[in-house]
């Protein structure tokens, strides 16, 4: 795997960590879809 998928799979996978962290953590799972809309813009931006 090139340098550039293996950066984009531990994103993804931080990203992922970070969503159910801060879903049990706080309990808002109504908003915790914000960590993903952002998500999704940075892959835009950096695409």
């Amino acid at each position: 795997m090139d340098k550039k998928k293996m950066r984009n799979w531990i994103i993804a996978i931080i990203v992922a960590v970070i969503y159910l962290v801060v879903s049990i953590v706080f309990n808002v799972w109504a908003y915790s879809w914000l960590i993903w809309a952002a998500y999704a813009i940075y892959r835009l931006i950096v695409k």
